[in-house]
């Protein structure tokens, strides 16, 4: 043997171990190495098709980590410790991103709303400084961030090279038990409520679990543990506005209320299934039976979530997250799935996933499996596209449709005579008479 020979049989054998070693290691993590070839195809298709994450929570993180959130935007670009910035957004083929707007439920911070949940706080302002966060986040990155309120202003965020920017809420505890809230939130820019999050509202019943808690279902507070009659008349006053319901955190009690009485297409921003793992927080099958392309069924789109938390803690790997979407796609139908991360939201990720920068290697796990590119497609941001798509329609046939004026039965501030200053001195002489009779009669 020459010594070229002997040279290249060692150097040979010294890359077959250096393969077995990384892939042991990938083993012991928890998951495979993607094959070069998958992993290829999936960034080009993410090229192409330009996958849309339902559900980023990196501005709420900028309110942690400084008395001055603003002063965090630049991390955007110069580099974020958690899961999301520009540079790895890019690399990830993301191109588009539903920003959340949240504020914590009360009890989380040791504020007791009381039963009626009208003791008052600070959440509208924390929303309100929200939407400026994102706003300065936005303008400060505007050769790679567009606001979009629409499809089609998706669309053309693509079409510019830019990664679309879309507001979601987390939480309907941060509409202040009014719809009109509700109504001015839709004016700047949100495009899906979820209901509830960890914690129960005027309006809907929580599953909990979250993040941040011991992981049990709440305890009811409303009756049937689903919407209440005011929760219902905020969700058709969602229909009428043109924002998606997202059904996400809700107990499946009020899953049911709402797939009985919406009129458009509903979302999940970031779910997992109950069947593949038992957490209250899940979507029951007798929920997804109900999500689909068939008569009676609705025609809205379930998009699986990346935390571990939902899925299998210490467990879950990109393998797991891809069990849970064909699951979904099993019960619902591939036009009916999605993905939507929960990035800087949550404490750990599944095995595989590091951060925004890692989706070529979870698309690359459909492609292994034979999803074709048609369904890649829909999956990444198409069958969202469409959903968005019906709910604008609805809100165009909604048009004439007057603005609910179901006000809160528990509030007790209105009619609110203290306005009118003391004694009425801020009222016309006649309105002050009107004030007076009308207190005299109440006696």
């Amino acid at each position: 043997m020459s010594p070229a020979q002997v040279c290249f049989g060692k150097l040979l054998g010294i890359l077959l171990l250096v393969s077995c070693v990384w892939a042991l290691s990938a083993t012991q993590a928890g998951y495979h190495v993607p094959d070069p070839g998958h992993l290829s195809k999936a960034k080009d298709l993410l090229q192409q098709f330009q996958l849309i994450d339902t559900h980023v929570d990196t501005p709420q993180v900028f309110r942690v980590m400084s008395r001055q959130p603003h002063d965090m935007i630049e991390t955007m670009a110069t580099g974020f410790p958690g899961h999301f910035d520009i540079p790895r957004a890019r690399e990830g083929g993301v191109g588009g991103v539903f920003f959340t707007v949240w504020s914590p439920c009360q009890d989380q911070i040791g504020v007791d709303v009381g039963p009626d949940f009208l003791n008052p706080d600070d959440t509208v302002r924390d929303v309100l400084e929200q939407f400026d966060l994102i706003s300065g986040i936005v303008e400060q990155n505007n050769q790679t961030f567009s606001l979009a309120t629409t499809a089609e202003e998706m669309e053309n965020a693509f079409s510019e090279g830019k990664i679309g920017v879309m507001l979601g809420m987390e939480g309907s505890h941060m509409l202040g038990n009014s719809l009109a809230t509700m109504r001015i939130y839709a004016s700047l820019g949100v495009r899906y409520l979820t209901l509830t999050h960890v914690c129960h509202s005027a309006f809907a019943s929580s599953a909990g679990g979250g993040a941040g808690t011991d992981g049990s279902a709440l305890k009811p507070v409303h009756a049937g543990n689903g919407l209440t009659d005011f929760g219902r008349a905020l969700v058709l006053e969602l229909n009428r506005l043109g924002v998606m319901v997202d059904l996400s955190h809700v107990t499946p009690q009020t899953m049911q209320d709402v797939l009985d009485i919406t009129r458009s297409p509903v979302l999940f921003s970031h779910s997992a299934t109950r069947a593949l793992y038992d957490h209250p927080r899940n979507i029951p099958d007798s929920v997804l039976e109900r999500i689909g392309s068939k008569p009676g069924q609705n025609p809205g789109v379930i998009h699986s979530i990346l935390t571990d938390l939902f899925m299998g803690p210490g467990n879950a790997t990109i393998d797991t997250v891809v069990d849970h979407v064909e699951y979904i796609a099993h019960m619902c139908g591939k036009a009916h799935v999605g993905l939507g991360s929960d990035f800087d939201g949550m404490p750990s990720t599944v095995k595989g996933i590091d951060g925004v920068e890692d989706w070529p290697k979870l698309i690359a796990e459909f492609v292994r499996r034979g999803w074709t590119d048609d369904e890649i497609h829909g999956l990444v941001s198409g069958n969202l596209r469409r959903v968005m798509g019906e709910n604008e329609q609805v809100k165009r046939t909604l048009v004439a449709e007057l603005p609910s004026r179901v006000i809160y039965e528990k509030r007790t501030d209105l009619p609110a005579p203290t306005w009118g200053g003391p004694s009425g001195a801020y009222l016309p002489p006649k309105v002050r008479e009107m004030v007076f009779h009308r207190r005299h009669d109440e006696l």
